[in-house]
């Protein structure tokens, strides 16, 4: 059920418990991936497990904080606050529209922070609880650990796979130089750092990636994901009470 596609009496028959917003970010990915990577794969996930799962599934926000890329031409980068004040409204609707649970699949650490400052604010005003996936840091971590050769990253062996399983045709050729990989020491902030860490808008192996590593890796962060959305439903939260 897409939100955007229904009717408004058709919106107001449906079942509103479960909701999923994806959110991403328009960001250089390297020579070889489009701008969009990150709210691509965010959607592609929550698009397949909403279906499976028979929950409402909103329009995706495109749009993120990527202050690390901005050199790169394509790149949109919002401001935190504005973020913030963006999903703190979208979340506060969701919540008046009747939602109970709404799942923000994010594809993009750079969202982190204004997620959780809107989901904490919104959940002390509202009924809505809201559950934060990352979902290339919590869903798939079995399927990631057997496929992977190299370290994940930006473009890397594990982005480039999933794009190349879920939208072959938005891959181009991975060039032979665009490997890149730099590590800091301490977390260093600062346009010197960013500017030797990501020559190419990479930082990974690329030349790694496979669509078979992608499929196994999407399919399981699918069936993980549409796992979460049926407890929704029954009102089991992901918590576990020792």
């Amino acid at each position: 059920m897409r939100w955007a596609e229904l009717t408004w009496p058709d919106f107001e028959r449906v079942d509103k418990k479960v909701a999923v917003l994806p959110v991403g970010v328009i960001e250089a990915h390297g020579p070889h991936l489009p701008l969009g990577t990150d709210a691509l794969m965010a959607l592609y996930v929550a698009e397949k497990a909403a279906e499976e799962a028979g929950v409402l599934l909103l329009p995706p926000t495109w749009y993120g904080s990527t202050y690390v890329l901005e050199k790169f031409p394509g790149t949109i980068s919002i401001s935190g606050e504005t973020l913030y004040r963006l999903y703190k409204e979208v979340f506060m609707e969701v919540a008046r529209n009747g939602v109970r649970y709404l799942v923000v699949v994010n594809g993009h650490g750079g969202n982190i922070d204004a997620l959780k400052m809107a989901a904490k604010d919104v959940a002390k005003s509202t009924y809505l609880n809201i559950v934060l996936v990352n979902w290339w840091i919590d869903l798939a971590k079995e399927a990631r650990r057997k496929v992977l050769e190299t370290p994940e990253g930006h473009a890397a062996e594990d982005e480039t796979s999933e794009v190349m399983a879920a939208y072959p045709h938005l891959v181009k050729e991975i060039p032979r130089d665009a490997d890149e990989w730099a590590e800091a020491k301490y977390a260093v902030y600062g346009a010197r750092v960013y500017a030797m860490m990501y020559k190419k808008a990479v930082q990974g192996y690329p030349s790694r990636a496979s669509r078979e590593k992608g499929e196994a890796i999407l399919k399981a962060a699918v069936e993980e994901l549409k796992s979460l959305l049926e407890d929704l439903k029954k009102d089991v939260l992901p918590v576990s009470v020792k």
